[in-house]
């Protein structure tokens, strides 16, 4: 409500840099009624943004859960690849999207590229330190009962790493969207991004807010609709002490 407040505040004081809250609800609904370029709906937009990001984020979990897991139970492989994934890190984001498009080319497929190639080693970095905290008297138990390597990993290490995948899921999530509307405002004609960069250049403040305002509820749809539940599903295992839930 404060902020609601405070945007009101501001549309009246100076209406030349922030829209008012009706005009923007008035260019919402015309968002969300009128087909826009290219005669895309913004569901379109909306979809097209969630699907790269969701499938790029689902490449960055395993590929960075396993680089993570991987240096953080070995450590002659520690020792040789660590300072690479900082590197790594080091990287602009910035520069890492206009390399893919250089490579690449200038579509959706670079996307797909580059939002895995900035989010993954953030994704390694948190399960680098959650394989650091495994229980080893675990995995010696499991194999003195015989236990495979996919039953270890899916039934002693996976749970282990919870807390983390979490943390890693809402990092990349949190960093993925800033790549992804950034891949689509350079390089794609479709997407949330590719919209903001259009009013953008027209100078339409108030169908950027109205877009900003369907970003942030796609945002918080995903966070309070499918992460908190699952969480809790994922977690719901863990026992009690005194009464209050022992969670990360």
């Amino acid at each position: 409500m404060s902020l609601l407040v405070l945007w009101y505040l501001g549309g009246v004081v100076a209406p030349e840099s922030i829209p008012g809250v009706l005009a923007t609800l008035d260019a919402l609904v015309v968002v969300l009624t009128t087909p826009g370029p290219y005669g895309n709906m913004f569901y379109y937009h909306v979809w097209k943004t969630a699907e790269m990001l969701f499938v790029t984020l689902a490449v960055s979990m395993v590929l960075g859960t396993v680089v993570g897991v991987a240096l953080g139970t070995n450590e002659l492989l520690e020792s040789a690849v660590s300072s690479w994934i900082y590197a790594w890190l080091a990287i602009p984001s910035l520069v890492i999207v206009f390399l893919s498009a250089v490579w690449i080319g200038f579509d959706a497929r670079s996307g797909y590229f580059a939002v895995p190639a900035v989010i993954t080693p953030f994704v390694a970095l948190n399960m680098w330190e959650g394989a650091r905290t495994l229980d080893p008297q675990l995995a010696e138990m499991a194999a003195f009962f015989d236990a495979g390597r996919y039953q270890t990993f899916t039934d002693v290490i996976l749970p282990q790493l919870v807390p983390f995948l979490f943390a890693s899921v809402r990092s990349a999530l949190s960093i993925g969207w800033k790549i992804t509307l950034l891949v689509e405002a350079f390089l794609v004609t479709r997407g949330v991004g590719f919209m903001f960069r259009r009013y953008f250049d027209q100078y339409d403040l108030t169908t950027m807010m109205s877009w900003l305002i369907i970003f942030v509820v796609l945002l918080v749809v995903i966070e309070y609709g499918i992460l908190a539940p699952l969480h809790e599903r994922v977690t719901a295992w863990r026992p009690d002490a005194d009464g209050v839930r022992v969670t990360e």
